[in-house]
């Protein structure tokens, strides 16, 4: 018989953070995987993205030429509030704004990926599978460009909804609608996941009607300070329709419906009368989803909750007209928590994962890796396959209801 190594008695010794219970080398992996994750994204910070070069730049200049916080109370970006407290904040410090900037970001691709790990945990009880949701998450292309290279800030709000879900799963009703409103104070894409957050109050499952009045409280406290700063309250409260309404296009490059039909930028076809009819049709398909959810006697199951919530994400960025390329990130978040419940769905990840990178590369390198048709159509594909595993898991869940 082997004689156990001293190496394998330290690496195997279990220990405890918290109530999490895990074993010496899942620390020390973790702690590898969060190194990594930094110095990759360590590597990325000097690049210089367009959004950065003719956006964020000037608005860092602008702010520090007006006073900082005192800069509240002028028009100088379309971001929303929060955000802008972020570049106020940061306009004080003698630094190098673009790496400050994306330091924030990467910030919240640390809290994204605690949530992930959080939520993966308490669904599987299995810590080795939430440190890898907590790897893929790091590592996935779409949040790497994202944060490190583009200078965009879609992690903040994603994040908030990432632990929006997690408390979801504590079955933590108030907690759940507190993050989700952060979420939306910082982006209007926030909403992509309110859909399922309405369906889950419909069949009973942690979400309570009266918690929902934290999203206009939160917003209205968001925009306080601007407002006492004497920025409009108009402006304030109409920043998320002057975004909607700020690109006429079907799509920003994000390969969706709009792209088979060619509304992409710079044509322009019927793009109105196209959106107009995009829009109903987003909320027909939605409709006749929560319809269905609602009138099945199931018993909504973690599993069952997470493959419909990456559904109804899926089925709002491919169907609401006005899409940026950046705007199906959060596809990609919840495709990890999917695949660590079953791994299986492992292609699922990476599919959405190429999705990105080649809506990503357009604006990015300004190549077009594959014709934006041809990626609508795969990621058709992916959100058939996310549909037909709903509808097996329906199925199962109905069997076990009626035993």
């Amino acid at each position: 018989m082997m004689q156990e190594r001293i190496f394998d008695r330290v690496m195997s010794k279990k220990i405890r953070i918290g109530s999490i219970s895990c074993q010496i080398v899942d620390v020390l992996f973790a702690c590898c995987i969060l190194v990594l994750a930094f110095l990759a994204r360590l590597r990325l910070m000097p690049i210089e993205s367009a959004d950065y070069y003719g956006f964020l730049k000037e608005w860092m200049e602008q702010i520090r030429e007006n006073g900082g916080f005192r800069s509240l109370g002028m028009e100088i970006s379309n971001y929303s509030s929060p955000y802008m407290y972020i570049m106020c904040l940061l306009s004080y410090l003698k630094v190098n704004d673009l790496y400050m900037l994306k330091l924030v970001s990467i910030l919240f691709d640390y809290v994204a990926a605690g949530a992930v790990f959080l939520t993966v945990h308490r669904l599987t009880r299995n810590v080795r599978k939430a440190i890898l949701g907590m790897m893929f998450l790091l590592f996935s292309p779409a949040v790497l460009l994202d944060s490190a290279y583009w200078a965009q800030c879609d992690m903040i709000y994603s994040a908030f909804l990432l632990l929006a879900l997690y408390w979801f799963f504590r079955d933590d009703s108030r907690l759940c609608l507190i993050f989700a409103a952060a979420a939306f104070s910082f982006k209007l894409q926030a909403v992509f996941l309110f859909p399922f957050l309405i369906l889950m109050w419909a069949k009973q499952r942690t979400v309570k009607l009266r918690h929902f009045v934290w999203i206009p409280v939160i917003y209205a406290l968001s925009i306080l300070p601007a407002w006492l700063m004497g920025r409009s309250l108009g402006d304030l409260l109409g920043i998320y329709f002057g975004q909607a309404d700020y690109y006429p296009w079907g799509t920003l490059n994000y390969p969706n419906l709009y792209a088979l039909l060619g509304e992409t930028m710079p044509d322009l076809h019927h793009a109105a009368e196209v959106s107009g009819a995009g829009l109903l049709l987003t909320i027909a398909v939605l409709g006749g989803l929560a319809y269905y959810v609602y009138t099945r006697e199931i018993r909504i199951t973690d599993r069952l909750a997470v493959t419909l919530a990456l559904l109804t994400v899926a089925v709002i960025v491919y169907t609401l007209p006005h899409m940026h390329e950046r705007y199906g990130i959060l596809l990609d978040l919840l495709a990890v928590v999917y695949v660590m419940l079953d791994v299986r769905k492992l292609p699922v990840f990476f599919g959405f994962s190429l999705v990105s990178v080649v809506s990503f590369m357009p604006y990015l390198i300004a190549a077009d890796i594959v014709p934006l048709q041809y990626t609508a159509i795969a990621l058709l594909g992916l959100i058939l396959y996310v549909g037909h595993d709903f509808l097996l898991q329906v199925k199962a869940a109905r069997i076990q209801t009626t035993e």
